[in-house]
């Protein structure tokens, strides 16, 4: 029944959304939009998922400029407004405009879907780019709505979007790029993409960023060694307890004598009481503080990084950060994590029980937990952290 009903939700918002696709459409192309007389080229890119997708994407903006193909072209970005920041420091060398979308309020709120369709629809595009592998239907219809002669999308998959709604979001596009099917891990799946719409073999092997030389950072950070915790995540069932990062740290503080910098949202600045309790020792407290700028710069002078499966370790991973310990439950494993060792060799995931006794099927796993996983974050234990840490840090670190 439970089914039944969340059918018929996504089938009246479904309904709902086209209404306002209609609308825009008619209202909008009687206006003296989308003026295809001009002399510049433009493209639109399209990428609406979350701070590590873009990560594992960025790098492939540039490939886009600088391929004679596309040189010429002018790049329009609409993006997440999570990673505006990020993008906007590191990426405006290539992006000649940026329009961002709060992705949650896109989907709810149909007044601000309107205005950013009809925003969208207003400026001729020769060329939209949508790159992302998992569409949804939300990128999907931007796509629709585009006003451009060429729409080139990926094959992509079902994990974010239904096989009834892909049927019909597979039609808004000129060119759908193939894909193989199983799972790949998510930087080689861009490259694949890049690839294909180039037509060439891309000499890249691995995610980077340059720190932004025009940035003034202002945090207060330790003088001597420091790790990194980086305790927050996009969702609770990715977070580990904060408990279980005070034990670690204490462990870090008396064996390894690293300074403890405690990195996290604003959504977590409560628990930094209970690590306090925990842990029972100085250190730099940066929860709800830094910028995404700024975690760039705590990244790249730290000696360690513990941290939940988020963003934070994909950051760490393209500075070229050394001994970076991952605790995950096992979701997006072979989308997201494990690093490939050609890209780094200093990226130590902590698996979770059920996955540690199976490490030898990594094509079991991955099809098991690549799209979702329902372990527990907190069966993974700070002795089970601890021990990675011993078994990895002697080879790895350099001081």
């Amino acid at each position: 029944m439970n089914k039944i009903i969340l059918k018929i939700k996504s089938l009246v918002k479904f309904m709902l959304f086209r209404f306002v696709d209609v609308f825009v459409y008619s209202r909008e192309r009687t206006a003296n939009f989308g003026n295809k007389n001009r002399s510049t080229k433009n493209i639109l890119l399209v990428r609406l998922d979350a701070i590590g997708d873009y990560i594992l994407f960025r790098n492939f903006i540039e490939i886009l400029k600088k391929e004679p193909k596309y040189s010429e072209y002018k790049i329009t970005l609409i993006g997440n407004i999570m990673w505006k920041e990020l993008a906007e420091t590191l990426d405006k060398e290539y992006i000649s405009e940026f329009i961002w979308i709060d992705t949650k309020k896109f989907h709810r709120n149909i007044i601000y879907r309107y205005r950013i369709l009809r925003k969208v629809y207003s400026t001729y595009y020769d060329i939209v780019i949508h790159p992302t592998y998992s569409r949804t239907y939300d990128a999907d219809n931007i796509v629709k709505m585009s006003n451009a002669s060429e729409k080139i999308g990926s094959m992509g998959d079902l994990s974010n979007i239904s096989r009834w709604q892909k049927r019909i979001t597979d039609k808004y596009y000129t060119k759908l790029i193939p894909a193989q099917k199983n799972i790949m891990f998510e930087f080689y799946r861009n490259k694949e993409f890049f690839e294909n719409l180039i037509g060439k073999k891309l000499d890249i092997a691995k995610p980077y960023i340059k720190l932004p030389t025009n940035y003034t950072f202002n945090l207060k950070l330790p003088q001597s060694s420091y790790a990194v915790l980086f305790i927050s995540a996009s969702a609770n069932f990715r977070k580990w307890n904060i408990e279980n990062f005070g034990e670690v740290a204490k462990w870090i503080k008396c064996n390894l004598g690293y300074e403890i910098v405690l990195c996290g949202g604003k959504e977590d600045m409560e628990s930094t009481k209970v690590f306090e309790r925990v842990y029972n020792d100085t250190y730099f407290n940066l929860v709800g503080k830094t910028s995404l700028i700024d975690l760039l710069f705590v990244v790249k002078n730290s000696k360690m990084i513990i941290s939940n499966e988020t963003f934070f370790p994909h950051m760490a991973v393209a500075l070229n950060a050394k001994n970076i310990f991952v605790i995950f439950n096992g979701n997006h494993f072979g989308r997201f994590i494990p690093y490939p060792r050609e890209i780094t060799e200093s990226y130590f995931p902590i698996y979770h029980p059920e996955i540690e006794k199976d490490l030898i099927n990594y094509e079991k796993l991955s099809n098991m937990y690549g799209y979702g996983s329902q372990l527990d974050i907190n069966e993974i234990t700070p002795q089970q952290v601890i021990k990675t840490i011993i078994d990895n840090i002697e080879d790895k670190y350099d001081d």
